[in-house]
Protein backbone atom coordinates (compact mmCIF):
# COMPACT_ATOMS: atom_id res chain seq x y z
CA UNK A 1 0.00 0.00 0.00
CA UNK A 2 1.34 3.27 -1.12
CA UNK A 3 1.10 6.19 1.21
CA UNK A 4 1.46 10.09 0.36
CA UNK A 5 3.96 11.96 2.10
CA UNK A 6 3.12 15.18 3.51
CA UNK A 7 5.97 16.92 3.78
CA UNK A 8 6.20 21.17 3.67
CA UNK A 9 8.35 22.99 1.22
CA UNK A 10 11.96 22.68 3.89
CA UNK A 11 11.63 19.21 4.26
CA UNK A 12 10.88 18.27 0.76
CA UNK A 13 14.44 20.52 -0.04
CA UNK A 14 16.50 18.60 2.62
CA UNK A 15 14.78 15.12 1.27
CA UNK A 16 15.93 16.39 -1.92
CA UNK A 17 19.65 17.21 -0.80
CA UNK A 18 20.13 14.14 0.95
CA UNK A 19 18.62 11.87 -1.64
CA UNK A 20 21.17 13.68 -4.88
CA UNK A 21 24.03 13.24 -2.06
CA UNK A 22 23.48 9.22 -1.79
CA UNK A 23 22.26 9.04 -5.46
CA UNK A 24 26.22 10.71 -5.97
CA UNK A 25 27.97 8.56 -3.53
CA UNK A 26 26.60 5.48 -5.09
CA UNK A 27 27.56 6.76 -8.45
CA UNK A 28 31.36 7.56 -8.09
CA UNK A 29 31.57 4.21 -5.72
CA UNK A 30 34.09 1.72 -6.91
CA UNK A 31 32.32 -1.20 -7.84
CA UNK A 32 33.70 -4.80 -6.86
CA UNK A 33 32.13 -6.93 -10.02
CA UNK A 34 32.71 -6.63 -13.78
CA UNK A 35 30.60 -8.04 -16.16
CA UNK A 36 31.81 -10.41 -18.15
CA UNK A 37 30.75 -8.34 -21.90
CA UNK A 38 33.26 -8.79 -24.42
CA UNK A 39 32.89 -6.20 -28.06
CA UNK A 40 32.01 -8.31 -30.93
CA UNK A 41 34.63 -7.79 -33.53
CA UNK A 42 33.58 -9.76 -36.15
CA UNK A 43 31.83 -8.41 -38.91
CA UNK A 44 28.50 -10.18 -39.35
CA UNK A 45 27.48 -9.23 -42.99
CA UNK A 46 28.87 -12.46 -44.41
CA UNK A 47 25.97 -14.15 -42.60
CA UNK A 48 23.48 -12.34 -44.63
CA UNK A 49 22.40 -14.63 -47.58
CA UNK A 50 21.72 -13.40 -51.39
CA UNK A 51 17.83 -13.54 -50.95
CA UNK A 52 17.65 -11.33 -47.34
CA UNK A 53 16.31 -8.34 -49.23
CA UNK A 54 13.82 -10.23 -51.25
CA UNK A 55 12.65 -11.92 -47.51
CA UNK A 56 12.07 -8.25 -46.04
CA UNK A 57 10.28 -7.02 -48.93
CA UNK A 58 7.96 -10.20 -48.85
CA UNK A 59 7.17 -9.58 -45.36
CA UNK A 60 5.99 -5.52 -45.54
CA UNK A 61 3.74 -7.23 -47.99
CA UNK A 62 1.77 -8.45 -44.92
CA UNK A 63 2.02 -5.71 -42.53
CA UNK A 64 0.60 -3.13 -45.39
Amino acid sequence: MANELNLSASQFIILAIILSLAVTVLWLKKSYFQLGIEPVTDNTTHNVGTRYGAYIQSQGKYYN
